[in-house]
């Protein structure tokens, strides 16, 4: 299972939400840089970038931070505010390894075949946003006409088999993941690739992932706060 670890950028500053909800801000110290780096030397091979300011605006707002991140070694995974193809375009163009859409796809999955197409299905992953049931867009802010199941089944008959699936009521609130939502979606979907966000906050959560099959983990708040040990895990949770 590959380790994704998180960082939450609003105004060139690293930031938490809790559930998405944009009244609810952690603030903490140290540059988007110098966080990246601490990941970086600590074993990390990659860094989940979330450009809450890019989420919240609809187009992308930190892509000129990519080049640094990735001179410290890291692979980039790059989200929020990707809302046309344009943005995907400029986002690759600026360094991404990969980028993760959910609103542009969760109004127009059919969108997704056209850049599966042009940009491959390594560099795009779909996310797809849980919250009450429903999956959510606009920065978690609307749902998507369509359901998760309808969205999945979708993107999967484009090709796509990776998935970023956030369980949003567990996001930033350190109750653990949403074990029986990817249990559930992995008997709908036995050839996907799930990598789970939301909750995550101790080695056990990610042991139980693991043992459940998920093909990733994204850590953000956790690290943070001290109820993980990014070197620690690393060494425990081998990449796939």
């Amino acid at each position: 299972m590959e380790i994704y670890p998180a960082m939450d950028l609003y105004e060139g500053q690293v930031i938490r939400l809790a559930q998405g909800n944009f009244s609810k801000i952690s603030r903490y110290e140290g540059s988007p840089l110098d966080t990246a780096r601490s990941f970086a030397e600590a074993g990390a091979r990659w860094i989940h970038l979330i450009d809450l300011e890019g989420a919240k605006r609809g187009k992308p707002c930190h892509l000129p931070l990519i080049p640094g991140l990735k001179a410290l070694g890291l692979s980039v995974q790059y989200g929020g505010g990707l809302r046309s193809p344009l943005s995907v375009e400029e986002a690759v163009e600026s360094g991404a390894d990969r980028v993760y859409l959910g609103s542009l796809l969760g109004k127009d999955p059919s969108a997704g075949e056209a850049l599966r197409l042009r940009f491959g299905g390594e560099r795009i992953i779909p996310a797809v946003d849980i919250r009450n049931g429903a999956a959510a867009v606009n920065g978690w802010q609307s749902d998507s006409p369509r359901s998760p199941e309808e969205l999945l089944a979708i993107l999967t008959g484009q090709g796509y088999s990776r998935f970023l699936v956030t369980a949003v009521s567990r996001d930033g609130m350190a109750g653990g993941p949403d074990l029986e939502l990817y249990r559930r979606l992995a008997d709908l979907f036995p050839g996907g690739e799930f990598i789970a966000a939301g909750g995550i906050s101790t080695p056990a959560d990610l042991k139980n992932l693991e043992r459940n099959g998920l093909w990733g983990a994204v850590i953000g708040k956790a690290l943070y706060e001290g109820g993980i040990v990014l070197s620690d895990v690393l060494k425990e949770v081998g990449p796939c």
